[in-house]
């Protein structure tokens, strides 16, 4: 199996049409109750305590993040495995429970200067500045809390790796997982 062509860089424009379209979205929380089925079934007690523990909004783009998944895998003429559903569910869970205005900041900041937002992000700094840092590397963190609760390496690697760059030979699952991601 070969890899998906990975995602095109997005012009500004579309970025932020992109964007908008994400926090406009954010404000529809639901989770369909066949999906929350399919979450319980397919995480363990520990990965779906994780996945409770986020904001509806997230709740909800990790479900689509997966359903997104399953559509990419089909058009390829594939299934996604197991593993890959559990990263799709839980691939953001090192965010935290972030209030809506930091994440407005953090994009801001990413879209008009990443060096900026570096100095910004600090890990032992003031309560926002903190939160920025937790944004820019909620991927390890994210990581760590799944090797915590006990999850198979395979979902750590497609977690901690959602957010680096793609080399060319890198994995269809971890292309399709970055692609879904940026889609939902």
């Amino acid at each position: 199996m070969t890899a998906s062509v990975p995602p095109r860089p997005r012009s500004p424009f579309a970025r932020a049409i992109y964007r908008a379209g994400q926090f406009f979205r954010g404000f529809v929380t639901d989770v369909a109750p066949d999906d929350a089925r399919a979450v319980a079934v397919l995480l363990s007690p520990e990965e779906l305590q994780l996945f409770l523990s986020q904001r509806p909004r997230d709740r909800r783009h990790s479900v689509l993040t997966m359903r997104d998944l399953e559509r990419i895998a089909i058009a390829e003429g594939s299934t996604p495995s197991e593993d890959l559903l559990t990263a799709a569910l839980l691939h953001d869970i090192g965010k935290g429970t972030v209030r809506v205005e930091y994440r407005v900041l953090f994009v801001l900041l990413e879209a008009v200067s990443p060096k900026l937002l570096d100095h910004f992000a600090q890990e032992h700094a003031s309560h926002w500045r903190r939160v920025l840092w937790q944004l820019r590397h909620h991927a390890a963190l994210s990581a760590a809390l799944l090797t915590d609760a006990g999850s198979a390496p395979r979902v750590v690697a497609l977690t901690a790796a959602h957010h680096l760059p793609l080399s060319p030979d890198a994995e269809p699952e971890l292309v399709w997982l970055i692609s879904a991601d940026e889609s939902a």
